[in-house]
């Protein structure tokens, strides 16, 4: 009897600890998140840091502008350059940033667009239709290839590394690995085939000992993607704008702490200043509900980790199935990888790898990337060539995610849900993604790689880690209560401030009404709040695009865009979704 009462007692203790866990988790994720603090983890993006990192600290702030932007990560940046490009120097832009440039998730995630398509459709489909769901998957798509546009447009190739990948979900449980080949097969049977064409299955173990996988990879599922190295793609691009646009100002280390509606204006206070506004842009992702407190508990900030290490020997060049022959073809910087380790979809980590600098690579011939399809024979699948980058890199791999530390801990992603500091980390998942990647490459891995740093690419005051593992650091995730972007003009219900009534003639800004750009006459939406954020930690494929419909909203632009897909009607803000999204729900859905 004493062995019953002893597991009753246990029993009854975890009980109680999963109850007192979820109370502090709920008090917790209703707070503020506060504003972005200082003391931030250093991310192995940032180093050296962008010429503008501190562009506008000391400068005085106007007293007057057409738009404050809040957020300059890749949200901010697409709303201001989609604005200024339209409304040329007409419209007077202040971007105000509480860190430096480009320092919130952004110059922190893990440089991939990778995303969630087959996985995800009938999902979509079960709660917003057919239509819909495919709209949103083609939008998420959209974003690989307008990137690398982007970049090339701004003649950031180079900087950004911007280029598609081989993209591969690896999985190491069968029975995930049968269900994502379900997914995938009816999924394929009712998307259009330009969609369906782009992805394939792996599962001939000659065809995954090709990509240098351990034995414990039971089969991957080959899908688009792209690499990208954010931090530089979105300062290159703010450099531009400011170089462009003298219209066009950027003030870093200058918080946005408060915002009010005062005589036809709103009135955006920092603690250098105050300035008078018609438009306020909330780009503020995970810090959102701050400054918008109707969405405590529908944005709410999530910690995740990322690490920068070295890759082991073995894996700068893959072998011919001869193994006594020279190795054949380099595939540094060329892929990207989700693994999978548990039967829980909602447990991955994820690796792309930085293109080396010249330097580094000049024993390696980038070449383009091939794909082994489910035959084992090779397809080639890249039409951007991968080319040496000019940072101090020496192709580390970039290594994150962990949070449920392999499907084996969902209290540890508890742990982690409304957290807003990223300046902290947790011990033991820095732990897990520090032993993680030698097991999925196993006997491929080879000798630990050890390239000595440049003094270009030490941090400010140290040096990175020796060994495999140069650097760790967090960034906060946007977690959206029903995993879609909140996108669109912010009602005042959500702001808890009314919107400004119409300027009466003697305090007209100076764009209020209509102006002339070029030979077209534009005309600003009447004043009001806006946001665009929420991304659920996949704002590669969705803040750009995100961004641009923000833009063309607050120019009053209705006509289609004739370059990029239409806003998914899921995304857009209203007080109906608010009041029905419920974090509860997903909560409920994360362990299943």
């Amino acid at each position: 009897m004493g062995a019953v009462f002893s597991t009753l007692r246990l029993a009854l203790q975890t009980l109680k600890a999963l109850i007192d866990d979820y109370e502090t988790l709920s008090k917790r994720i209703s707070l503020s998140p506060g504003i972005p603090q200082l003391n931030s983890s250093v991310p192995y993006w940032t180093i050296p840091p962008s010429s503008i990192a501190n562009h506008g600290q000391d400068a005085e702030l106007p007293q007057y502008a057409d738009v404050v932007i809040i957020g300059s990560g890749i949200t901010g940046t697409s709303i201001a350059k989609a604005m200024l490009e339209r409304s040329s120097n007409e419209l007077k832009i202040v971007m105000l940033e509480a860190r430096d440039a480009c320092s919130g998730a952004t110059g922190r995630n893990g440089g991939h667009a990778s995303p969630l398509i087959y996985n995800e459709y009938f999902e979509l489909k079960k709660t917003h239709g057919a239509a819909t769901a495919l709209q949103i998957l083609r939008f998420r798509l959209a974003h690989i290839t307008t990137l690398i546009d982007v970049a090339k447009e701004e003649n950031l190739l180079s900087e950004s590394q911007a280029r598609l990948v081989e993209d591969f979900d690896a999985y190491l449980r069968p029975e995930l690995f049968s269900k994502a080949k379900k997914d995938l097969d009816n999924f394929v049977k009712e998307v259009p085939k330009e969609i369906s064409d782009s992805f394939a299955v792996i599962e001939e173990r000659n065809a995954i000992e090709t990509l240098q996988l351990a034995t414990s990879i039971v089969g991957l599922i080959v899908k688009p993607g792209a690499s990208i190295h954010a931090y530089r793609f979105v300062t290159g691009i703010l450099s531009n704008l400011l170089d462009r646009y003298s219209n066009f100002q950027l003030y870093t280390r200058t918080p946005c702490t408060a915002i009010a509606t005062d005589n036809g204006l709103y009135i955006a206070t920092t603690p250098r200043g105050r300035v008078r506004t018609q438009h306020v842009i909330h780009a503020t992702n995970a810090w959102t509900s701050h400054l918008l407190p109707g969405l405590r508990r529908k944005i709410v900030p999530v910690r995740a980790h990322m690490s920068a290490q070295r890759p082991g020997q073995g894996l700068s060049l893959a072998k011919s199935s001869n193994s006594m022959s020279e190795p054949t073809t380099s595939w540094t910087g060329s892929r990207a990888f989700v693994f999978y380790p548990s039967s829980l979809e909602t447990a991955y980590e994820y690796l792309t790898q930085l293109l080396p600098s010249p330097i580094s690579a000049s024993s390696v011939t980038p070449t383009s990337a091939t794909t082994c399809n489910s035959a084992g024979s090779s397809t080639d699948t890249l039409t951007s060539q991968s080319t040496p980058s000019s940072l101090p890199t020496a192709g580390e791999f970039m290594f994150g995610g962990g949070a449920m530390l392999g499907g084996q801990s969902e209290a540890a992603l508890m742990n982690a849900i409304g957290v807003s500091d990223d300046g902290g980390s947790d011990f033991v998942v820095e732990s897990y993604l520090g032993g993680s990647l030698e097991r999925y490459f196993s006997g491929h891995w080879g000798q630990e790689g050890n390239d000595p740093d440049t003094e270009a690419g030490k941090p400010p005051g140290g040096e990175w880690g020796k060994g495999r593992a140069k650097a760790f650091w967090t960034g906060l995730v946007a977690l959206s209560a029903d995993m879609q972007p909140w996108v669109g003009r912010v009602p005042p219900s959500i702001s808890g401030r009314p919107e400004p009534k119409p300027l009466s003639m003697q305090n007209k800004g100076p764009l209020e009404g209509k102006f002339k750009f070029g030979t077209d006459e534009l005309t600003l939406s009447p004043a009001g709040e806006w946001v665009c954020a929420g991304y659920s930690g996949e704002g590669m494929v969705h803040a750009w695009l995100s961004g641009r419909a923000v833009a063309r909203m607050v120019l009053d632009i209705t006509e289609k865009d004739v370059g990029s897909p239409e806003l998914p009607s899921p995304f857009f803000i209203t007080e109906k979704r608010v009041k029905q999204a419920k974090i509860e729900h997903l909560m409920e859905r994360a362990g299943h």
